[in-house]
């Protein structure tokens, strides 16, 4: 107790008009436990609480040295194969459009994207029989969810072999108009900077369109898991505007951070 606590009491008493009596052993206590309270609010500054953010590391692969790197994102933890900067060439992420192509999983493109990302995640699909679902081709980079049943990974990679590939959550079980992020994550800036977002969607749930930086971008769903990705050259990991239509035709925009999860 420093001398101003000490010297508190004696002041406080010497303004009371009541008679001065010695204080029991339970109110001497009281007495101090309550100035200590005092004490310690009037010295410590509050901070604001904030909700938890998980956040993923981004483990780069090249020429057989691993090194890591941190970024804005949710969930994961991906790995990366990368050109000389950033996860896709800025020439792969020119080609980007905003409504993708649906190829069949035997297409060549298909074909390897499955085959880079089933190599990219050997560890986890070694020996393993893979299934593939929400395959689209956005230009020449081509997306694709795998699974073996255990273990699910949504992958991204360009026809040169430069590309991420990250383990995800299961389809998560919604309310009929609902949708939910699962994984999302940005990269990179200005020509090779880009942003994706992978979730969960409801069974009303017939299309997601997502709006960021003058972009519109027409996700891809299967199996009730919506994905979409798009270049961004200040890469947040989030839209800006969602576009959530039904199966009965009504349409309703949210924010893009209101897909995300709230605990």
């Amino acid at each position: 107790m420093n001398d101003h606590e000490k010297n508190l009491p004696r002041l406080l008493a010497a303004l009371d008009a009541a008679p001065v009596r010695e204080l029991t052993e339970a109110e001497s206590n009281r007495k101090e436990d309550l100035l200590r309270t005092v004490m310690n609010s009037a010295t410590s500054t509050s901070q604001p609480a904030s909700p938890p953010r998980r956040r993923h590391t981004w483990l780069w692969v090249a020429a057989g040295a691993v090194t890591a790197a941190a970024v804005v994102a949710v969930v994961g933890q991906p790995v990366l194969s990368p050109p000389a900067s950033g996860v896709l060439p800025a020439a792969e992420l020119a080609s980007w459009t905003g409504t993708p192509s649906r190829p069949a999983a035997t297409s060549p493109e298909s074909v390897a994207a499955e085959k880079w990302c089933v190599k990219a995640l050997g560890s986890d699909y070694s020996g393993t029989s893979v299934s593939y679902a929400n395959l689209d081709v956005r230009g020449s980079v081509t997306s694709v969810v795998v699974t073996d049943g255990k273990t699910v990974s949504y992958c991204l990679t360009d026809k040169t072999g430069h590309g991420m590939a990250e383990v995800i959550d299961p389809v998560r079980t919604l309310a009929g108009n609902a949708v939910e992020v699962d994984s999302a994550g940005g990269h990179g800036e200005g020509s090779t900077g880009l942003n994706y977002l992978v979730g969960s969607v409801g069974s009303d749930v017939r299309a997601v369109t997502l709006h960021d930086g003058g972009r519109t971008i027409e996700a891809t769903i299967e199996n009730k898991r919506f994905t979409a990705w798009w270049p961004s050259a200040d890469p947040s990991g989030s839209a800006g505007k969602v576009d959530i239509t039904l199966k009965n035709g009504s349409t309703r925009t949210v924010s893009g951070d209101s897909i995300f999860p709230k605990d």
